[in-house]
């Protein structure tokens, strides 16, 4: 018995014995080496780039995350200079440190480490009054370090890390252009539409550093929403955390012709289908539309007939310039228009505010509103002496079919037209008062 037991037991150390050699033989070199060798391999890659590496820096994955730009040059004898802007460390002042040092040393793979302070990149992890500051990392994990790209993680908070190298020399000239690209592209609160295979969801928020998502055709509710953490380059943008497995998801390079963001693993930004747009933009309070009709000789008409009523009443009112400012909104889920009439009285510049409800539809093929109604007395009262106004209110009932203007196919926030019996050039409007 004894013997069988033996036997059994040789054939499982050599089955072990063969495991382990397999195992062995998927690597052709030893451990230690294949370490030095990312190392140095990190290494030399940081110090290639004498322009530096852009670095998109996400300090955590919080839910008021964000992410901030910053500008590496890495040296051969251990110095780095760091060039950052923005409100938070810098107070929107280009700042440079030159006077710390870097490494790359091992644990559990190749890390990268700023091991002396420096006051614009450790601004981040420095825990300030409150003793958390902006829980921002000074070490990572080297996941992957080529001539186009690195990509860290944070050591301690697990934020990804993206450095590009650097294609614009001209230090002021690069952060003009993040800032010009992030108003571009999400000026107005936009919107936009993320595709990604089969699967599309809104994305919005970008223009506060971090897109907030919500399931496509559904109302934006921010309890629900999940969180992306946002930093503009002046190509495009790049999201911490990626919308696939792919890193290549996290990097969004912007194509204008198109107006789409576009990664390289095949996800697509864009401002997608412009009526579902419009409806989407009511997310609060605060949100609406400000229109403009199109074709200024009729709405010149229009408002020479309110001046004369106006003219024509006791009180002697007269509209100053253009006149008046229209929009639409939302306000605790009903549809209102908005109609604001500037005049002056006697010596004194005055304001008439008129409210009307109104029945909004929208879909994919197109957007409806109508059956206007005065909301209150007030603006009741007014159209009794001055008829002629509801004429301006109605240049915004009818039907219409959204489309972009030139220059603002990725944002249609910044300004779109509605066509349909009358044409209204459209913008999203901030902190609409009812």
């Amino acid at each position: 018995m004894k013997a069988k037991y033996l036997v059994i037991i040789g054939l499982l150390a050599a089955t072990f014995a063969a495991c382990s050699r397999d195992e062995e033989s998927l690597f052709d070199k030893p451990a230690a080496i294949r370490a030095q060798e990312a190392i140095e391999n990190a290494f030399d890659v940081l110090t290639s780039q004498e322009a530096g590496w852009e670095m998109a820096y996400f300090p955590n994955l919080e839910a008021d995350a964000k992410g901030y730009n910053m500008v590496l040059k890495f040296k051969k004898n251990g110095n780095v200079s760091v060039t950052a802007k923005n409100a938070a460390t810098t107070n929107n002042r280009i700042m440079t440190d030159t006077a710390s040092t870097w490494a790359v040393k091992s644990d559990y793979g190749p890390i990268l480490t700023f091991d002396t302070y420096n006051d614009v990149f450790h601004a981040f992890s420095d825990p300030k009054d409150n003793g958390a500051g902006f829980l921002g990392d000074y070490e990572f994990l080297i996941l992957k370090a080529t001539p186009e790209l690195v990509i860290l993680k944070g050591k301690k908070h697990s934020a990804y890390t993206v450095m590009r190298p650097m294609k614009n020399t001209d230090l002021p000239a690069y952060f003009a252009a993040c800032e010009k690209m992030q108003t571009n592209l999400f000026g107005n609160n936009n919107i936009v539409t993320l595709t990604q295979g089969n699967e599309k969801m809104y994305l919005y928020k970008g223009a506060d550093g971090q897109f907030q998502s919500a399931a496509y055709g559904s109302p934006l509710v921010a309890e629900a929403a999940t969180y992306h953490p946002v930093c503009t380059t002046e190509d495009g943008i790049i999201v911490s955390t990626g919308f696939g497995e792919d890193v290549h998801d996290h990097i969004f390079i912007y194509d204008s012709i198109k107006g789409e963001l576009t990664s390289e693993g095949g996800a697509v930004m864009n401002a997608g289908n412009l009526n579902v747009l419009f409806g989407a933009y009511f997310t609060d309070n605060a949100l609406g539309w400000s229109v403009d009709p199109v074709g200024q000789a009729s709405v010149d008409s229009l408002l020479a007939a309110v001046n004369v009523a106006m003219n024509n009443t006791s009180a002697k009112m007269k509209v100053m310039g253009y006149g008046y400012k229209q929009s639409l909104n939302m306000f605790e889920g009903g549809y209102f228009m908005l109609v604001n009439f500037t005049y002056k009285q006697g010596k004194k510049n005055q304001e008439k505010k008129l409210v009307w409800t109104i029945d909004l539809t929208q879909d994919e093929n197109g957007i409806t509103v109508a059956n206007a109604v005065p909301y209150d007395k007030n603006t009741e009262t007014f159209l009794d002496q001055i008829p002629a106004a509801q004429a301006v209110a109605d240049l915004m009932v009818g039907s219409f079919s959204a489309t972009s203007l030139e220059g603002n196919l990725f944002n249609a926030a910044a300004g779109m037209l509605l066509t349909g019996e009358k044409q209204l050039t459209i913008k999203g409007a901030n902190n609409i008062k009812m």
